[in-house]
């Protein structure tokens, strides 16, 4: 990692924290999605309300896409219904390029579709989420930009919870994944802070290493 990409994972961790997109309640457990408690809870769609800290993200991620040469032949930005939807529209503007967005499902009326926007074949797409924890929620939009014949070149969230690391693996594929920050970020900041005591530092790294995150080894 580069000392720009550190400092990108540093102030970005701060803003999420700052804003509160990241939470913590060891005693009234937060319910995710899949049924279960956790003591943390991450939120990168709050950030869109704050237009100096929403900028600056946007920045960072412009960075690290035209820092990336393997991006650029980019043609089309899509944003994953419906937390993607606001970076994708964001990225699309700076970036120039067409936007369109990937429903998780295919409507049910009408001509039934499930891209708004116009993804055609031979193009080369950016899927942009506000975050990414199995990845197993992205597989669809991958499915749905394949079957019109575009081609997936990265998946980019702000926040990366560090399951998969730089690659999304899929159907024999490895997507790139472009992240802004991952929870090692988070702790770092955590502990140099002093925010939590020892006791709860290790309470959260015990339930992220419970749920196949990696690169905790070097925390208490």
């Amino acid at each position: 990692m580069t000392n720009i990409e550190k400092k990108i994972s540093n102030e970005t961790a701060n803003i999420l924290l700052r804003k509160k997109c990241i939470e913590f309640s060891f005693e009234k457990k937060f319910q995710l999605t899949s049924g279960r408690k956790s003591i943390v809870y991450c939120d990168c769609r709050k950030i869109i309300s704050f237009t100096r800290e929403r900028e600056k993200l946007i920045y960072f991620a412009l960075k690290k896409i035209k820092s990336d040469k393997t991006l650029d032949s980019l043609t089309n930005i899509a944003g994953g219904e419906s937390a993607g939807i606001p970076y994708a529209s964001l990225l699309a503007q700076k970036l120039k390029l067409p936007l369109s967005y990937i429903r998780k499902e295919r409507k049910k009326f009408g001509k039934k579709s499930q891209i708004e926007g116009n993804i055609k074949a031979n193009d080369n797409v950016l899927i942009a989420e506000d975050l990414i924890t199995d990845g197993k929620s992205k597989y669809n939009f991958i499915d749905a930009v394949e079957k019109v014949g575009g081609r997936i070149k990265a998946i980019f969230v702000i926040f990366n919870y560090g399951i998969n690391q730089d690659f999304l693996e899929y159907r024999g594929k490895k997507i790139k994944i472009i992240s802004l920050a991952q929870w090692e970020d988070v702790l770092n900041i955590l502990i140099s802070k002093k925010v939590f005591s020892k006791k709860k530092i290790r309470l959260i790294v015990a339930f992220l290493s419970s749920m196949g995150i990696k690169n905790l080894k070097s925390f208490p």
